[in-house]
């Protein structure tokens, strides 16, 4: 597993705090709830991001992956 850590409002924390209370859930619960309802659909296994081998064969090669990785997985026009 993952830790994952952001900053809410004071009004944020109270409104999550309660729901989690009504709904007899701990607040980490809530959080995991809302994340899957969130990208659930929204993710396409065969996306080339999640098919396609490393960029770079060699480690330490300087290339403008990082920068232009969209170009590299879905070609010139995106």
């Amino acid at each position: 597993m993952k830790v994952v850590q952001t900053t809410l409002s004071e009004a944020e924390h109270k409104l999550l705090e309660e729901y989690a209370k009504k709904n007899s859930m701990s607040i980490k619960a809530v959080l995991r709830q809302a994340i899957r309802a969130t990208v659930q659909g929204n993710v396409n296994p065969n996306d080339p991001i999640f098919t396609c081998g490393p960029s770079s064969k060699k480690t330490g090669k300087k290339d403008a992956g990082s920068e232009e990785h969209d170009r590299f997985l879905y070609g010139e026009n995106t």
